[in-house]
């Protein structure tokens, strides 16, 4: 891997999202500039106002490759501003054929990932994005058993839009993930708008939707990276989340998911499943325990939909379709053991 030599468009843009990693970053860093192959690359580095000294070592990692690596460092911190730093700040830069990911607490472990990658996305047109295994580590590098939303799987197979109506997995973990850059690039203004507005709580949920209403992902039984698991301590998202009630955050973000495919790519989107699932539990949450947290979430499922009446009339008429899909899902689970 290389940069871009003057008028050359980058293969691939590897992003990664940095906030106070500094134990891990070097590994990441590492991980991804030891990538071999010839093929232009960039990196973009962006950094959310770090104060563990995340942002010296992407300063010294930048001025030993400054043809590769574009760092972006923050001295605000945007998230805490509520501002989606991807669109504003990391998206705009990117020049590459495709994207890639490697947040700073991850790593990749194969040398080859990204030729590999690329060179299915370059013979294969109708895939959006291609994905694979990995292992799981936690904090100090000692491997976890596997998380079943993700991985593992037995065998190299295609995922497209029902498998993520399933709810049973996504295609991969995010340091996992290449996809076409023309997902983004390409959106018109108002598709692109409208995909900014999705009230999202999970960013790997709404990237694998875009991917899979531009085509069906590749996912490769190879194992080329490692997805790091910290459920305390630490600032990544487990972490952040662990014995939260997200279900009303859930459903909204669902729901909006349901709308996106149809308003901007003419899709229906069966997420009848999620969404009974996520508006039950909101509301079976806030019975059971009327906690500030609680009342917050259910609220946001009755605000959605516009009142308790129309929560009731929505549930029922999902009934049935959840619970077919949850039958198809448990035969989707068996086959997934199997392979």
């Amino acid at each position: 891997m290389r940069g871009a030599r003057a008028g050359e468009t980058p293969s691939v843009s590897v992003l990664m999202y940095v906030y106070n990693q500094a134990p891990y970053l070097e590994r990441a860093i590492r991980s991804v500039v030891g990538q071999q192959g010839d093929f232009p690359a960039e990196v973009i580095i962006h950094d959310d106002a770090s104060t563990d000294g995340s942002r010296e070592i992407i300063r010294r990692y930048a001025d030993e490759y400054p043809d590769l690596i574009i760092p972006i460092l923050q001295d605000v911190n945007q998230m805490q501003q509520g501002i989606d730093f991807v669109s504003r700040f990391v998206t705009p830069r990117v020049t590459g054929k495709y994207i890639a990911y490697c947040e700073g607490d991850d790593y990749w472990t194969d040398k080859r990932k990204l030729s590999l990658q690329i060179d299915i996305l370059d013979r294969h047109p109708e895939y959006s994005g291609v994905c694979h295994n990995c292992v799981v580590v936690d904090a100090f590098g000692n491997r976890r058993k596997p998380v079943s939303k993700f991985f593992p799987f037995g065998k190299d197979f295609v995922y497209t839009l029902k498998e993520l109506t399933f709810e049973t997995r996504m295609p991969g973990q995010t340091a996992s993930v290449m996809l076409r850059s023309s997902l983004y690039t390409d959106m018109p203004d108002a598709v692109r708008e409208q995909y900014r507005r999705i009230r999202c709580c999970v960013g790997d949920r709404r990237r694998t939707l875009l991917m899979l209403l531009g085509g069906s992902v590749f996912c490769m039984k190879r194992t080329m990276s490692a997805y790091r698991y910290v459920t305390q301590g630490g600032t990544n998202w487990n972490t952040k989340v662990r014995g939260k009630n997200l279900a009303g955050r859930y459903f909204v973000q669902e729901l909006d998911f349901r709308k996106f495919a149809k308003d901007c790519y003419g899709r229906d989107l069966h997420n009848d499943y999620a969404l009974f699932g996520t508006g039950l539990m909101a509301s079976l949450r806030v019975l059971i325990c009327p906690s500030e947290e609680n009342i917050a979430q259910y609220r946001m499922v009755v605000d959605a939909l516009g009142g308790r009446k129309e929560l009731v009339t929505f549930l029922i008429e999902l009934f049935p379709r959840a619970l077919l899909t949850l039958l198809l899902r448990s035969v989707q689970e068996i086959i997934w053991r199997i392979c």
